[in-house]
C-alpha cells in the first residue's frame, strides 16, 4: 500500500496537533490521492462471514426512527436479500484481520500506538448512514468508495440526548452547521463529542480510523482490579494505641490516615504505576480462542519470507523502565529487557514488522517473541 505523503494536505503532522487535534474539525480533499480500496466490496461483505470480525449491520425502515441492529456473522445470503437503500454494514478492527488496512494505519503514525485503537470500515447503500451521534474519542473519516454526505456541529455536545427505545444511539436534537460530501481519498477529522451525520449518495464505504481515550472511571476500575490482587486479605485495620476520643460519633484520623498509606503502599512509586498503566493500556480488546491460536513456531512461520508484527496497534508498547533497562507492555503483561533489544523492538512494533533475517541474536529474546506469536500477541503477515 502506498501512504500518502501527507495525511492532511498542505498541513503537517506538527501543525495538525497543535491547531486542531481535539480542538477543531479538519475538512482534507484529496488527503490520500489515488486512494486504493484494500478490501473490495466483495471481500468486505466475506469478512463478515468470519466469527472472529466484529460485524453489525444496521437497517432503517420505513418511518422516523425505526431502526433495526442485527449483530454478526452474517451468512451470505443476507446480503442478497437486503433492500436497495438504506442500510449499513459495519465491521470493526478490521486492521486486526486485514493487513492491508492496518497499513492504513501509516498515515497517522506521528500518534502514539497506545491511543489508536483501529480501524473500522463501513458499507452502505444509497441513504445508509448509522444516524446524527458521537464519538467519544478523536476519528479520522477517510472516505473509500462513492460519495458520503457530512453535516456536523463544531460545537462539542456537552449532554447527549438520545432518542428514546431505539436499538442505537442517535441524537434528538442534532442541528448541522457544517454540510460537506466526500469523495474517494478526502478525509474528515473529527475531535470527541463533536456530532456528526453520515449519509450515503449512492452506495459507498469509509474508513474509519479511530482513537483510543480511556474514561476516569475505566481506567480507575482496571487500576483498581490491580490493586485487590496486591491487597492481603487477612490484613486489617489495627489500633492498638487506641485513647478515648473526645466524641465517640467523630470518624477520627486514624482509619483515615490508614486508608491513605495503604493506597500509597499499594500504588508504590512512579515506576510501579507506569507499569500498572502499561499492562491496562496493552490489553487486547478481546483474547483469542484456543482454536484459533497458531500450531507452528515463529521461526516456521517465518521461513517463508514473512514478517512477524503485533496483532492491533496498542497490544505491544515499550517504555524506559528503571537503571536503564526496557519495558516491554504485550497484552496486559510487562516484562524488563535489556535496552540493547530497542531498535529491534522499534522495528517489530513501529516498522513493518521483523523478518526471519531479524532473529538469532539473542535466544532469550528469540523465545520471547516466540511465545507472544504462540499466544496470539503477535502475528505473522505472509
Amino acid at each position: 500500500m502506498t501512504l500518502p505523503s501527507s495525511f492532511f494536505g498542505d498541513i503537517t503532522p506538527e501543525q495538525f496537533l497543535a491547531e486542531y487535534w481535539q480542538k477543531k474539525p479538519l475538512l482534507v480533499r484529496g488527503a490520500w490521492p489515488g486512494f486504493v480500496n484494500p478490501l473490495p466490496l466483495p471481500a468486505f461483505l466475506k469478512l463478515a462471514s468470519r466469527p472472529d470480525a466484529m460485524s453489525r449491520l444496521l437497517i432503517q425502515h420505513e418511518g422516523r426512527h425505526n431502526w433495526e441492529l442485527r449483530e454478526g456473522p452474517f451468512a451470505a445470503r443476507t446480503f442478497k436479500t437486503m433492500p436497495d437503500s438504506h442500510w449499513t454494514l459495519l465491521i470493526q478492527e478490521v486492521d486486526r484481520l486485514v493487513p492491508a488496512v492496518r497499513d492504513m494505519l501509516g498515515a497517522v503514525d506521528f500518534l502514539p500506538k497506545w491511543r489508536l485503537d483501529d480501524v473500522m470500515i463501513s458499507y452502505a447503500a444509497n441513504g445508509g448512514g448509522v444516524g446524527a451521534h458521537i464519538d467519544n474519542y478523536d476519528v479520522f473519516l477517510l472516505q473509500g468508495h462513492g460519495l458520503r454526505r457530512w453535516q456536523i456541529n463544531t460545537t462539542p455536545v456537552e449532554e447527549e440526548v438520545l432518542i428514546e427505545d431505539i436499538d442505537v444511539s442517535i441524537l434528538a436534537d442534532f442541528v448541522p452547521d457544517r454540510d460537506w460530501v466526500l469523495e474517494p481519498g478526502d478525509m474528515l477529522y473529527l475531535p470527541p463529542r463533536v456530532a456528526h451525520y453520515g449519509v450515503a449518495e449512492g452506495e459507498c464505504m469509509t474508513f474509519s480510523i479511530g482513537c483510543r481515550a480511556p474514561s476516569e472511571a475505566d481506567m480507575l476500575n482496571a487500576l483498581m482490579e490491580q490493586l485487590l490482587m496486591q491487597a492481603d486479605p487477612e490484613a486489617r485495620f489495627a489500633d492498638p494505641d487506641l485513647q478515648r476520643p473526645a466524641s465517640t460519633a467523630a470518624l477520627g484520623d486514624g482509619v483515615v490516615a490508614w486508608t491513605r498509606r495503604l493506597l500509597k503502599d499499594l500504588l508504590g512509586d512512579e515506576a510501579r504505576l507506569t507499569e500498572m498503566v502499561g499492562t491496562v493500556l496493552s490489553q487486547p480488546r478481546r483474547w483469542i480462542e484456543e482454536d484459533a491460536l497458531p500450531e507452528d513456531t515463529l521461526e516456521e512461520a517465518l521461513a517463508d519470507g514473512g514478517r512477524v508484527r503485533p496483532g492491533s496497534s496498542s497490544q505491544v508498547l515499550l517504555q524506559d523502565g528503571p537503571d536503564g533497562s526496557l519495558l516491554l507492555f504485550a497484552a496486559g503483561e510487562v516484562i524488563e529487557l535489556d535496552a540493547s533489544f530497542r531498535p529491534l523492538l522499534i522495528k517489530l512494533i513501529e516498522g513493518h514488522g521483523l523478518t526471519a533475517g531479524d532473529l538469532g541474536t539473542d535466544q532469550a529474546l528469540d523465545e520471547l517473541l516466540d511465545d507472544l506469536y504462540g499466544q496470539g500477541t503477535l502475528v505473522v503477515d505472509a
